[in-house]
């Protein structure tokens, strides 16, 4: 822009009080889709200027068709006065899908009643009483009753406001609308139900049919009459909220189309429902029909049919399986759903999801509310020495078949068996790992029995043999017992075979018993010379021990020196829950010792013993450290908020206010939203702020930066009349002032100038306000702004002492990005103002 220049300017807001208005400037290609917006709202685009006229409410009239739109029809009553018929002032009863305004054609005369009249300028009805209602363009109807005086339709009565207008629509209630156009960008259809009277349906309430929703330009023309149901009106109260589907609320059983907005690994699928819903499609409601990558056919935006099970506040339960979503098809369901209990028998084979893998077993989902146990003496009937080799062929996610054993309803538990002689299903342990056959029972079994049978036999042939008994006897013995059968059943063999050896007759005991002691005798020389020869190795293995001893006891030293060094150094970083007991022991009031425990355990995945410390700080902590309290109460609401439930987090938040400065709290658990992206429940608890610490500038400011953050920027300009209305007045001037610093750093630069500007206008002396000024312009501005700022300030009539800050802020500026024919000019602007104040001070 330049001096001089002429501008195309908007009107944002007037402020009773302020002197000026507030203007910003529009871009070029914004001003033509305004302009475009704007001709697209008329109805009469041939005649701008005020025509006066006689025509009062009921008043018959006839004229001729000039020009047919989608939605009305523009009728020419004389040579400058034209009126506008409405689709809904066409037929008594339009059908659906038909195009009302297209049963009149151009030139056509028609004959019609006055029902009302819009403002040329400001394109509202004006009531009958209305001193300007005769220069008005009349609104017509050409509807049969109304013809005949059967009906008298008045578009906008006495006193009638936009709400007195949509109050007689509740939701739930059969309207007939007409299509004015399809909005691309926005995805939703803007729609007429009579010529005062708009609406908007949102692109999830277009119909059921989602090949209506991905080609909506294809399926709905402007002009065409649908049939809509009541939802409600929109967040500004001045257009109603329409339905195409004939749902207007999330019952339970209600057919409603989503999009996927998450898919969560081993969960299931996070869609967005209309009437701004979430909802939680579980895995077992995928479909009909269990398959091993349930999510592998589901990718973020994509639309999909859903029936509603249950309606929260917060969550809502939805099924995708085509039983719920289409019950007349009739397919085959192969996965029935399981509610409770009482939808299993023993000895049915159901199917379902591995959740967890223990070492008690595997938890199997049968359902969101059924889950069962499969000991791991079900699992395989092979012998795993090692759990890890559960853990290599069995995963959280992994499709099963099983076999229901045993139900408890009293302790709600199922247990189950997934072995092949049981589901008929191969084995999930293969067989080719060589791993031992684990049948203890039947080997015990048969052992026993071969022990019984060999007692009876040998109680026959009379022999002394101690008496064999199934409690004493055990599996070892059993199997040396069979090994000494064998012997003797060959000995006996080779016996038969081969003849005994026969003793001779001058055999004597006395002989015997002489060989014997001669031998004892040999031995016991043998004995005690190896005795000597071990006292020898003792010695010298006495000798090396000693040496060894001492070389253990130093490295032992060495090592043990090292383990208190380590201790002693402040650097070192914990290792185990031992350290850290250590640490926070010596000292129990530091918060970050507390929140590197809670993160210690967090890396493990130990929630609870996460929360256990931060409960173990809180007691402990002294009451005097209030800040080290607030940074665990942060903590533990960072964790419920990451691993807990809602519920959970509310608990640990109103235990936070009631220990805490209330403010603070709030402020904390908003930032906590925002950073986890749950900007609904930001929001939410910002408006609960604002109510709570109305007089709290801070509470505004972070608002306003949320707002901006989020591109919210309509909503974050009408926070400032609202903020000025609930503070005190002496904080007005310093909130404005935070406000514009943000509009510069998040929301729009010219607006951020435009609130400095009438600030200073206000307050030309508040020399703080200029400075922040001087530092936004500096980093956003151009250095043309900055200089024409500045020369503004040294103009003014401030102190010298004020003076003398901004000319030596001037002159820091011109040395850091002027030149030095800048740096001259500057130096004389001071030098006249010291002269000029001389040459006062003199006279």
């Amino acid at each position: 822009m330049k001096v001089g220049q002429s501008i195309m300017v908007l009107l944002k807001t007037t402020e009773p009080g302020d002197h000026g208005f507030l203007l910003a400037v529009q871009s070029p290609k914004k001003r033509r889709n305004v302009i475009r917006l704007r001709q697209e709202s008329k109805t009469l685009e041939e005649t701008l200027a005020v025509v006066k006229h006689s025509l009062s409410l009921g008043d018959m009239v006839t004229g001729t068709v000039k020009s047919v739109k989608a939605t009305f029809v523009t009728v020419a009553l004389n040579d400058k006065l034209i009126g506008n018929i409405h689709a809904s002032e066409i037929l008594d009863n339009v059908p659906i899908g038909t195009f009302p305004t297209s049963k009149l054609k151009a030139g056509q005369k028609v004959t019609a009643r006055v029902i009302g009249g819009r403002d040329v300028k400001t394109h509202r009805y004006l009531p009958i009483s209305h001193p300007y209602f005769t220069q008005t363009i009349p609104e017509l109807s050409i509807r049969p009753r109304e013809l005949k005086g059967e009906s008298n339709t008045v578009l906008c009565p006495d006193d009638c406001n936009t709400e007195e207008v949509l109050k007689p629509f509740k939701p739930g209630q059969m309207v007939t609308c007409f299509v004015k156009k399809y909005n691309t960008i926005k995805k939703w259809l803007e729609v007429e139900v009579t010529s005062n009277i708009k609406g908007r349906v949102q692109q999830l309430l277009f119909s059921t049919n989602t090949k209506v929703l991905k080609h909506a330009e294809q399926y709905f023309k402007n002009g065409q009459a649908l049939s809509a149901t009541v939802v409600g009106s929109d967040i500004t109260g001045s257009k109603l909220c329409l339905s195409l589907t004939g749902v207007h609320s999330l019952e339970k059983g209600t057919i409603i189309i989503g999009y996927v907005k998450k898919v969560i690994p081993h969960v299931g699928l996070t869609v967005t429902l209309p009437f701004g819903k979430t909802g939680k499609a579980s895995l077992f409601h995928l479909s009909d029909t269990f398959v091993e990558q349930p999510l592998e056919g589901f990718s973020v935006g994509q639309l999909v049919k859903c029936c509603v099970l249950s309606s929260d506040d917060d969550i809502t339960e939805v099924s995708l399986r085509q039983s719920r979503v289409n019950p007349k098809s009739h397919g085959k369901v192969e996965d029935a759903e399981i509610m409770s209990l009482d939808n299993i028998q023993e000895g049915q084979l159901v199917r379902g999801y591995v959740t967890s893998v223990t070492s008690f077993g595997i938890f199997f989902g049968l359902s969101d509310s059924v889950v069962g146990r499969i000991p791991l003496k079900c699992i395989t009937h092979l012998f795993v020495p090692d759990q890890s080799i559960y853990a290599k062929f069995i995963h959280i996610g992994q499709l099963l078949t099983a076999k229901v054993l045993s139900i408890n309803k009293e302790e709600n538990h199922v247990q189950l068996s997934v072995l092949p002689k049981d589901t008929g299903k191969p084995s999930i342990i293969p067989e080719c790992l060589d791993l031992p056959q684990s049948k203890i029972g039947t080997e015990v079994k048969k052992l026993k029995k071969r022990k019984s049978s060999g007692c009876e036999q040998e109680v026959k042939r009379g022999k002394k043999r101690i008496r064999c008994t199934e409690e004493d006897d055990s599996g070892v013995e059993v199997y040396y017992r069979e090994e000494e059968e064998e012997e003797k059943t060959e000995k006996n063999s080779k016996g038969r075979e081969v003849p005994r050896l026969k003793v001779s007759t001058g055999f004597t005991w006395e002989e015997g018993l002489t060989v014997l002691d001669t031998t004892m005798l040999r031995e016991r020389e043998q004995s005690s010379s190896s005795e000597e020869d071990e006292e020898d190795t003792q010695l010298t293995a006495k000798k090396q021990t000693k040496k060894n001893k001492e070389l253990e006891k130093q490295r032992a030293e060495k090592e043990l020196s090292k383990l208190e060094a380590a201790l002693m150094d402040p650097t070192r970083q914990p290792q185990s829950a031992d350290d850290f007991d250590r640490l926070v022991l010596g000292n129990p009031d530091s918060s970050i010792l507390w929140l590197q425990y809670m993160a210690f355990h967090l890396q493990a995945t130990e929630i609870e013993k996460a929360r256990a410390v931060a409960e173990r700080a809180l007691k402990t902590i002294s009451f005097r450290e209030e800040q080290e309290k607030l940074n665990v109460w942060v903590a533990l609401l960072n964790l419920e908020n990451m691993y807990g439930t809602e519920e959970a987090l509310m608990k640990v938040f109103e235990r936070a206010i009631q220990y805490n400065e209330p403010l603070k709290v709030f402020q904390q658990l908003a930032d906590i939203y925002t950073d986890s992206e749950k900007y609904k429940q930001a929001d939410d608890l910002y408006n609960t702020m604002l109510k709570r610490f109305r007089q709290e500038k801070s509470v505004w400011v972070k608002y306003a930066t949320f707002l901006l953050k989020r591109g919210q920027v309509e909503s974050a300009h009408r926070l400032l009349p609202r903020a000025l209305k609930c503070l005190p007045d002496k904080e007005h001037v310093d909130v404005i002032s935070k406000l514009a610093q943000l509009e510069f750093r998040f929301g729009n630069l010219e607006h951020g100038k435009a609130i400095f500007e009438n600030t200073l206008s206000t307050y030309p002396k508040r020399t703080d306000i200029w400075s922040i000024y001087i530092d936004m312009m500096i980093k956003h501005g151009s250095q043309k702004e900055v200089r024409e700022v500045f020369e503004r300030i040294i103009h003014l009539s401030l102190t010298p002492k004020k003076m003398k800050f901004f000319f030596k802020r001037y002159l820091e500026y011109e040395k850091k990005y002027g030149t030095a024919e800048t740096i001259l000019a500057v130096k004389a602007a001071a030098l006249e103002y010291v002269e000029s104040k001389n040459s006062l001070t003199e006279g």
